[in-house]
Parts: C-alpha cells; structure tokens; sequence
C-alpha cells in the first residue's frame, strides 16, 4: 500500500517557532511567486543576457538565481535602470535578518488574482520570519485574516511556512508554499497562487546548470529545472483528502527561449484505492473498466501541458519584446493517449528603460480560454477544472489551482509597469472576463455566468530601506447574469516593516 505524506501542521509549526526564536542567522532560499516586482526586474534582467536560468517555475531558487547572476567586473558600468535592478535582486538574495510585520487592508476581495496575488482577503496581520543554518532551512508565516465561506477555511494560517533541506543538489521541502507555473503575469492554466497554498512535500534541484560530469542530455538542454510535488487536499469535499502529484521540467535550451513541461494528478483519498498499481496507473493515464468494448476510464484527474516564452531578437539595444503561451490539455474520452479539450494562454509584452520616468517599464497583453476545445471551434463545456468522481474539481477550498476565471470563461488583460530608481513602483492594469459562459456546470465565482471587469492602479512606496506602503484603487464593474449590474470603487492599502 502507498501511503502519501500526512502533514502535521501543528508539530510544524511548533518546531518552525523553535528555530526562529533560537536563531543566529536570517534568510531565504526561495523567491516567492508574489513579488510582482521581483518577477519583473527578473524577466529584465534575463532578456538582456544579465542572468540564465530558467524563471517560469516558481518559487525559485535564491541559490540558482545568485550563481547565474551577472558579476560586474570592476570598474564595469552598465545601463543605470540594470543597475538598478540588478542591485534590487542582489539585495532581495542577499537579505539577512529576515523578520517582517506587515498590514495590509482592502475595502472589498478581488475577484480574479495575478501573480501578485493580492486581493484574497479584506484585511490581514501577517509575521515573516526565516531561519538558516548548514543543514537545514525554515520559515515561518503566520496571518489572521478574514475567514472565507469554506468550512475547512480558518483565521489564522500557516501559508508560505515550510521546512527545507538539501542532499547534494536537491532540495527538499514540505510546508505549504505557493506555486506558479508559466510566464504569464495575469494567471497559469496549469498551477497558480490563486488558490492558498495546501500542505506538500516538494523536490527540486537546486541549481539549474549542468556541470561537465553530467549525463551529456543535460548539458545540451542548457539549464534544467525539474520540479515535482505531492499534496493533500481538504478534507471537507468530494473525496476527503484527496492528493495531488504534479511535476514540471522547464527548460532554457537557449538565452532568448524558455519552455516548460507540466502535469497534475488529482489522485486517491480517502475510500479511494491508494496501492502502488494504482498510483503507476494514475501516472501513465492506463484505462481501467473497460468491459464490453467500452474504453473504461482513466484513474485520477490529469492534466498536462507545455508553455514557452520567446524574447524576440529584434528591436532597439534597451527594449525587448517577446511572445509567450501556454497550452493545457485534459484526460481524453476516446481511447486516445494523447491530450484533448485544450484550453490556452497567449500573450506578449515589450519592456525597456525611460530617461523621463528614471526607471525601468513594462506593458503586457494576455487572453485566456477555459472552454475546452474552443480555438478548434468546438466549445466542450463543463470538462476544464472538473471531474466525474473528484467533484469539487482542480480546486482547493473552493478556489481554482490553475487560472483565476476557473472553468468555461474568457478573459482578456493588459498590464502596465515602472519600477523607478527611487523604489516606486507603480503598476496599472485593466481586465475584462466572461465567466462559466453557458452558466451551467460547477464554476464557483459564476454559477448562473457573469461578466467583470475592472481598472487598477497600485504604488508601492519605500518609506526607508526598512518601511514600505502600498496604495491601490480599483473600479470594478460585476454583473451576475439575471441581476442588475453592480459598480464599485475599492480601495487597498498596506504596511510592511523588515526587522
């Protein structure tokens, strides 16, 4: 019998507490996947040459990012918005002492998130700390916030908490922790921070270039990510604590090309048949039941699929454009092995430096479709993010784990970005979806179908090096089909102090 991880988040949490209060030394070795800044001096950063390893699979490595991070040579000068973002790397990497309070307030919850994944609640209190020694890594971050509708919600979270350890050059890591999978800015089909992280044990190799002895398929694929998980899910739904398996490769095989291989298996839980057949079974999608020349049915819900960012060798030495996609296919009805009921992302954006606004800029366009099979034509509605047997779906809590417009709906964004020099950053964008489109099936956010749209403007203001605010309105616009449209004006602020 195959017995997955079982995680105790009260024994985590009192070993977490007894290793920060008896600590010596701070930081990080994971770069969250809500630091929308961070992401976007990254990308910059990568698109002119200034680092080399793949950046689509998220959280990331601190350690990978500081080995292939441009040295400067002494004396070396360079364009004053890199500087500016390499030092802002450099200090989120290097950052020691790590405690951090943070406040944070809203007047009403977004709808749909992004990478940043701000929005999911009204009002927060939020402690940040992390621990480092040789052999092992941990990080506590406790909140109180607002308590959502799902009886297995609570007030007081462990998100983003984990312990972590390495074994050569994998690293290990079970807590709970956020994961973004893709390089979009505005959602991933396949994994995002929109839901809450749940609890899973993780593997990971830790840096992501290949060293001479390597098997030789490694070095001629340039620097390789591989990523795998197993979860556990709720125990309030369909299939109480059911597990999920997902494994992501991303590959830059070239400094203008990334690409990334994914897959997630909802699996087992409890009544359900958790042997080592089963689970082999569920892994390579073998049918099962198929009696009277039926095709029987596939063990567990999967997923898969593949995405790719492709940073265009052409315009002017200080602005880059690049195109990117992501392509997300289900289990197959008909017999067949490969994948079926597509579902997809587009995107582009173009980035570059201004003298005027002394900072670095961004502006970015996404459409996303969640019916399956709809650039084909042929609308299968009810299928993406649901599941015959596991009938609460790709979800947890309630909340998708892929795209922030769940199943069967459209959506279309654009995004624009300053990262000045004297650490404002300002950040606009506008979106407008079409949500569960046929308002029928099991869609959380539009049971009966709804249409949103809103407009938002965020500013995140340094106070010093230690103190930061950030300041956002939003205008939505919600209409529920069958009801009168609903207009609003919401407004966020918030409060972090380093320690």
């Amino acid at each position: 019998m195959l017995k997955i991880l079982r995680l105790n988040t009260t024994a985590s949490l009192s070993f977490l507490t007894l290793l920060i209060v008896s600590n010596t030394a701070f930081s990080n070795p994971w770069l969250d996947p809500d630091d929308i800044r961070l992401k976007h001096e990254l990308q910059l950063l990568s698109d002119s040459g200034m680092l080399s390893a793949p950046i689509t699979t998220w959280p990331l490595a601190s350690k990978d990012i500081e080995a292939n991070l441009y040295k400067l040579k002494d004396g070396e000068r360079i364009w004053p918005v890199l500087q500016h973002a390499l030092d802002t790397v450099n200090e989120k990497l290097n950052k020691k002492n790590h405690h951090k309070l943070e406040i944070q307030s809203r007047t009403k919850e977004l709808l749909i998130r992004d990478f940043s994944g701000e929005g999911r609640d009204k009002g927060s209190l939020i402690y940040d700390g992390a621990w480092s020694s040789e052999f092992i890594d941990a990080r506590l971050k406790a909140s109180i916030a607002d308590k959502s509708s799902h009886p297995n919600d609570n007030n007081f979270r462990l998100d983003e908490s984990y312990l972590s350890s390495n074994i050569g050059n994998w690293k290990y890591t079970v807590g709970q922790q956020s994961r973004y999978w893709g390089p979009g800015w505005d959602g991933s089909l396949i994994m995002s921070n929109n839901a809450r992280p749940f609890p899973s044990l993780s593997v990971e190799n830790e840096l992501s270039k290949a060293e001479p002895d390597d098997f030789f398929l490694l070095r001629w694929l340039g620097h390789t990510k591989l990523h795998a998980f197993v979860g556990q899910l709720e125990s309030d739904r369909g299939i109480s604590k059911a597990k999920i398996i997902g494994t992501r490769l991303s590959i830059r095989p070239h400094k203008l090309f990334e690409v990334g291989l994914h897959r997630t298996i909802q699996w087992g839980g409890e009544g359900q048949n958790e042997s080592a057949s089963d689970f082999f079974k569920a892994l390579f999608s073998v049918r099962v039941d198929n009696q009277d020349g039926s095709l029987g049915t596939v063990t567990g819900n999967s997923l898969a699929g593949i995405d790719a960012r492709w940073n265009l060798p052409f315009g002017r030495k200080n602005t880059h454009y690049s195109l990117y996609t992501q392509y997300l296919g289900e289990d197959r009805t008909d017999g067949s092995i490969l994948l079926g009921d597509e579902i997809f992302m587009i995107g582009g954006s173009v980035a570059g430096f201004s003298k005027k606004f002394k900072g670095s800029w961004r502006a970015y366009i996404e459409a996303t479709d969640t019916s399956a099979g709809s650039f084909k034509g042929r609308d299968n509605n009810n299928i993406v993010y649901n599941h015959s047997s596991y009938t609460d779906g790709y979800r947890f809590q309630d909340v998708s784990l892929g795209h922030g417009v769940d199943s069967d709906s459209k959506i279309v964004s654009a995004g624009l970005i300053l990262s000045q020099d004297n650490g404002n950053f300002w950040r606009g964008w506008v979106k407008h979806a079409r949500l569960n489109e046929d308002g029928i099936g099991n869609n959380p956010i539009a049971q009966e179908g709804r249409k949103w749209t809103a407009l938002g403007i965020n500013l995140d203001r340094p106070m010093n090096k230690d103190t930061k605010v950030n300041l956002g309105v939003q205008l939505i616009s919600d209409r529920i089909v069958g009801e009168e449209n609903d207009n609003d004006i919401a407004v966020s602020i918030g409060f972090s102090k380093l320690f």
